[in-house]
């Protein structure tokens, strides 16, 4: 039997709140004050995209009862769910880079638009070949593609019947982040991943409680040597989250929640338009032009035009995805 789905509210209300923080952390006017102070540390929402990731596609795998033979399956199904999205948006700011467009801030003056820049944007390896992402946040999507191919080469291994083996292939997660350092890979951020999946695994009764401590504190340690201890820290309070936070029954946050993929893509091209606009305004209008209303107007903005682009772009893409059902899920449906 397919194990029955349990929507978890909280990893709604945790990516809402993650990429509110991305935009505020984005929108800052950096002016030195305590706001700008504060907002600083809204690029941790990256963190806590990752843990959730860590723990929901394991999840994921496990409802749909993967093996080695549905590998293929699944990576297509991610980038389905992904790609397009990331592509349709990539395709827009480099077509506004080209042609310029006043109302969203683009001159149509880049220098730097090539096709080595191109291609290495639209396959996600823009770090690995020197080139610059058109978006800055793009190069979390490939840390995420890099962790999809690991996740399918381990998954069977962390559910093995001895638990030796699961710790192990644990450990092989946790270490590489110590060793490696910071680098352009997901080598850097394995440890932080392994946070989400030790949560997956604890949940599933896969591991007990005291192994389950002891390899997460572990894998913080491994994670704030490459990264820092905030890191670390954002890390560890997302895992507590999702196994103790009670349901959250919000509907503005669980909204969010489900479009925090187009927000998070989103935002800089929306938002920073309103921000730029709000600096153009005549000098008897620059009180508008204030730090809190000006962050505000530019979220809200980015909030609106996500809503709508998950309504209609998004979501249709995320239906066609669903629609790629593994070998084990067709096996049951038809019984």
């Amino acid at each position: 039997m397919q194990q029955a789905k349990v929507h978890l509210s909280i990893l709604d209300v945790l990516r809402a709140v993650a990429a509110l923080v991305v935009c505020l952390f984005h929108f800052n006017y950096r002016d030195g004050g305590f706001l700008s102070t504060s907002l600083e540390y809204g690029h941790y929402g990256v963190e806590v995209f990752f843990v959730i990731s860590g723990f929901v596609i394991p999840l994921a795998m496990s409802w749909s009862r993967f093996q080695y033979r549905d590998m293929g399956n699944f990576l297509l199904r991610r980038m389905v769910r992904l790609y397009p999205v990331f592509a349709i948006v990539a395709i827009t700011n480099l077509l506004l880079m080209i042609y310029g467009n006043s109302l969203l801030g683009y001159g149509g003056d880049s220098p730097d638009l090539t096709w080595s820049r191109a291609l290495a944007n639209f396959t996600l390896t823009a770090d690995f070949v020197g080139e610059s992402w058109y978006l800055p946040v793009f190069w979390t999507l490939a840390i995420e593609a890099q962790y999809y191919f690991l996740i399918v080469l381990s998954f069977p291994l962390l559910m093995y019947r001895s638990a030796w083996v699961r710790i192990v292939t644990l450990l092989l997660w946790i270490c590489p982040s110590y060793f490696v350092g910071y680098s352009e890979t997901v080598f850097s951020w394995t440890a932080f991943f392994a946070i989400g999946i030790l949560v997956f695994l604890y949940k599933e009764k896969k591991i007990g409680k005291l192994m389950f401590w002891l390899l997460l504190i572990l894998a913080a340690f491994s994670h704030q040597e490459t990264r820092n201890v905030t890191s670390a820290g954002v890390g560890l309070l997302t895992a507590v989250c999702i196994l103790w936070s009670p349901q959250i029954k919000s509907p503005w946050l669980l909204k969010l929640g489900v479009t925090s993929y187009s927000l998070y893509l989103l935002h800089l091209a929306i938002g920073g338009a309103v921000l730029i606009h709000l600096r153009m305004l005549p000098e008897r209008w620059q009180w508008i032009n204030n730090q809190p209303l000006g962050v505000s107007l530019a979220t809200a903005a980015s909030i609106a035009v996500a809503i709508l682009f998950y309504q209609y772009i998004e979501l249709p893409i995320h239906n066609l995805a669903r629609s790629f059902k593994t070998r084990a899920r067709k096996k049951e449906l038809a019984e």
